[in-house]
């Protein structure tokens, strides 16, 4: 198999937990290693990471994110350990064992942590007594990093090059998985992102403060509409959000119907959104109708794919195996 030669003296963060953390380099550095990764057969992949375990602590529930290290610890010949269910084990029990402990226990066992939790801190705390690396997926309302790296990866094989481009989040500014994607927008060099945010939402003090330092400019539209008009491609998450700091939390099914002006339908982006990339986090909502699946512009399930592959990528660049 053709080894993968990685720049020259380019090495990742010993975790990934803020994006903030990560220079450009290092984020092109793994976009890299995920092109590469994503073009090889399964049984060169197999041979990439031969007997690795990951540790999967999710604190919350989880569909793409979870299942998706899981897959690429188990395409790169290995396996993973863990729980999907607090409730299952001694922290979320009469013992309420602290992160800390779980954290070391877990670590005891496999070669990285993968953790999700409803603390704003969690992440910065595991990290600060793991044994191994700890890769944050999703920490209460302040980052979701491979998420971040995921659509940054995603948008740049879309148009090339994120350089001078235009993006439109649409969304809470203030969602972790926004915030890691912002985040991501500043390093890879944007000229510009245009928010289309909830009635009530607005970007936040410190990402404004990130996007200042980055020279990067931004503005908010209240319609899918003018967000169109303005961009390169799109990025989204779930117009209604769950509160990030309840494990389990429950849609009100007595909410209104979303207003149609933060619909993207087949019409809106068959004519004004024409050839623009639309990626989402996923699940997808009202925000983006299922009408919309067969269009070559949107990337939905695509994104989805591409999970397994930067997932592999960050796992194989913390772990050094590629």
């Amino acid at each position: 198999m053709t080894a993968f030669h990685a720049s020259a003296g380019i090495t990742a963060p010993p975790h990934v937990i803020s994006l903030l953390d990560w220079e450009t380099d290092q984020i092109q550095s793994l976009f890299e290693l995920a092109d590469w990764i994503a073009e090889l057969s399964p049984a060169k992949m197999s041979a990439l990471a031969p007997g690795v375990l990951i540790g999967s602590c999710f604190y919350q529930n989880s569909t793409r994110t979870r299942l998706s290290f899981e897959a690429a610890a188990s395409r790169l010949g290995g396996g993973s350990v863990g729980f999907a269910d607090v409730n299952t084990t001694r922290a979320g029990d009469f013992f309420q064992e602290n992160l800390e402990d779980t954290i070391q226990v877990v670590g005891s066992y496999a070669d990285l942590i993968v953790l999700r939790h409803v603390d704003d801190d969690a992440a910065e705390r595991a990290a600060a007594v793991s044994p191994v690396p700890v890769i944050s997926a999703g920490a209460g309302e302040q980052e979701h990093p491979t998420q971040g790296l995921l659509d940054g990866w995603m948008m740049t094989r879309a148009l090339g090059t994120l350089v001078d481009a235009r993006i439109g989040l649409v969304g809470d500014p203030n969602c972790r998985a926004t915030r890691s994607i912002l985040f991501a927008m500043c390093k890879l060099g944007v000229a510009e992102v245009v928010f289309l945010p909830p009635p009530g939402c607005s970007v936040q003090m410190d990402e404004e403060a990130v996007m200042d330092r980055s020279g990067v400019r931004w503005y908010e539209v209240d319609n899918a509409t003018d967000l169109l008009r303005g961009v390169d491609a799109v990025s989204m998450i779930p117009f209604e959000l769950p509160d990030f700091h309840v494990p389990q939390a429950r849609r009100d099914p007595s909410a209104p119907p979303l207003d149609e002006r933060f619909v993207f339908d087949r019409s809106l982006l068959e004519t004004v959104g024409d050839g623009i990339p639309v990626f989402h986090t996923g699940p997808r909502t009202a925000e983006l109708t299922a009408d919309t699946t067969d269009l070559p512009s949107v990337r939905y399930f695509e994104g989805v794919r591409g999970g397994i592959a930067m997932r592999a990528a960050a796992i194989c660049r913390l772990l050094n195996k590629a």
